[in-house]
């Protein structure tokens, strides 16, 4: 029996021993591991940077194509810009009518021979218009003209004074309309209706050979407008002129031909 327990006792034993230096301990992370490198970090920092954004619709992404859009065009009409133009003019000028006076008795008019008259003429033009390819334009005109010639005077006494000077002068203003063809645009047609005012003005050494005289008229001008270059053209007029009072003696000649020049801006 004694034998027994001694030999149960060796075996719980050697059990004991046996399962205690079997057993392995859990491995602990030791506080002295590598750092990270800085290149490591870089790059992790550069990839977070990288990121693609993603693109939000809002209602000012629509697309238009094919949708009427309202427009207010006075924006764009204010800020065109017009063109302005000055130049010469040349015509032949005669003399028409009679002036009566108290002291004088009546001058006649027509005897003067005909006289050539300069003039001067400048106005602003709207930009042009594009109608099925006619190019339409108008504006505002301003001519002047002057002439002086001598001449010799008859007065009633028989006396005749030789030192006589007349005068005639022309101011005139009206729209102007311009037509172009869009394959022929160094061509234009002009249509300016006009009012004016007429002035003969007699000068002499002698009192009695005085006077002065005015009337208002009427003239529509026709004509051509060729274009030279860019900012340069010709022009000739066919015009058609009446003087407004009926009861005024002096009169002018009913059509008349003009050639000029100009310059734009």
């Amino acid at each position: 029996m004694l034998t027994t327990r001694i030999s149960s006792k060796f075996l719980f034993v050697s059990l004991t021993i046996l399962s205690a230096t079997s057993w392995s301990k859990p491995k602990l992370a030791t506080a002295n591991a590598a750092p990270a490198s800085s290149s490591s970090l870089r790059d992790a920092a550069l990839a977070e940077t990288k990121g693609t954004a993603v693109a939000t619709k809002s209602a000012t992404d629509a697309q238009t194509t094919g949708m009427l859009i309202l427009k207010d065009p006075k924006p764009e009409i204010v800020s065109r810009p017009w063109l302005y133009f000055a130049g010469f003019t040349a015509q032949q000028f005669q003399p028409k009518g009679t002036v009566t006076t108290d002291a004088s008795g009546t001058f006649d008019l027509s005897a003067n021979d005909q006289t050539f008259m300069p003039g001067l003429t400048m106005g602003v033009m709207s930009p042009e218009w594009n109608l099925k390819n006619v190019l339409i334009s108008g504006g505002l005109r301003f001519d002047g003209s002057m002439a002086t010639q001598g001449t010799s005077v008859t007065l009633p006494s028989g006396m005749v004074v030789d030192d006589a000077r007349l005068n005639t002068t022309m101011l005139s203003a009206g729209p102007v309309l311009n037509l172009r063809y869009a394959k022929l645009s160094w061509l234009a047609l002009t249509f300016t209706p006009q009012f004016g005012t007429l002035n003969y003005t007699q000068s002499s050494s002698n009192d009695f050979a005085h006077f002065s005289k005015q009337a208002s008229y009427v003239a529509m001008n026709y004509g051509l407008d060729f274009r030279l270059t860019k900012k340069w053209s010709v022009f000739t007029e066919w015009s058609q002129r009446e003087i407004r009072d009926e009861q005024q003696e002096i009169a002018m000649a009913k059509d008349n031909f003009e050639l000029g020049t100009k310059v734009s801006w």
